[in-house]
């Protein structure tokens, strides 16, 4: 994916953005579940940090970037200074559909495509159109693998498992952590299989969750907090 490199998107703008898309997630709760978990919102930072690695035309990257921006916009019956406001969260949508498409149709077979498609799906879930969500998804695991099928496979995990489906949703983390990507890697995919494992299997979940908090930085804070999270059901 091209890098930004034009003087309106310096690198403070597009990390500040970044913030901003995990901080919105984290903050707003419901759509944190519907997106399928804590699992999501790390992979909203992974996605955000592929892209400023990347390096790609600047018309498919601003596309792709006014669409996310308008997927994050604030929902509220006044404007909110210095953030892209909506009125209601079926009108953001909308338009974010509109945008998300715009980059599918008109750079098609490109990585910013795909991510596009991902999002839509994901916006199709969150209207509670699980089925037509189910299907994007799927389509887009079925295309092989790279880092976005396995974002893609992520969120699948999760509707399989409101689904009752729990051997597919098995399946879908196993192979996430035996082929990691810059987008899933595979501490992030063992946290989501440790959180899918605490209600079904809590001491295989411990178990995995001992062995990750041995590790640095930011996986061994996230194992901690889930293991005291398990400790106090």
């Amino acid at each position: 994916m091209d890098r930004i490199t034009r003087k309106t998107l310096k690198d403070d703008r597009f990390a500040a953005e970044v913030t901003h898309s995990v901080e919105y997630l984290a903050e707003h709760r419901r759509q944190t579940l519907i997106y399928g978990g804590a699992a999501v919102v790390v992979a909203a930072l992974a996605l955000g940090i592929f892209f400023y690695r990347q390096n790609r035309k600047n018309a498919v990257h601003m596309a792709l970037f006014r669409a996310l921006e308008t997927y994050h916009a604030a929902v509220s019956p006044e404007d909110v200074p210095g953030r892209i406001t909506f009125r209601t969260e079926a009108e953001k949508n909308t338009q974010a559909r509109k945008e998300f498409e715009s980059v599918v149709s008109g750079f098609s077979r490109t990585d910013e495509a795909g991510i596009a498609r991902y999002y839509q799906g994901l916006i199709y879930y969150q209207e509670d159109n699980v089925a037509e969500a189910q299907k994007r998804l799927e389509q887009l695991v079925a295309e092989g693998p790279g880092s976005v099928p396995s974002l893609a496979r992520l969120t699948l995990a999760e509707i399989y498992t409101t689904q009752g489906k729990d051997e597919e949703a098995r399946k879908m983390y196993e192979y996430l952590i035996k082929n990691p990507t810059d987008l899933v890697s595979e501490s992030r995919a063992q946290l989501a299989m440790a959180r899918f494992l605490g209600r079904r299997k809590p001491e295989e979940a411990r178990k995995l969750l001992l062995d990750l908090e041995k590790r640095p930085g930011a996986v061994a804070a996230a194992a901690g907090t889930m293991l005291r999270e398990m400790s106090q059901q």
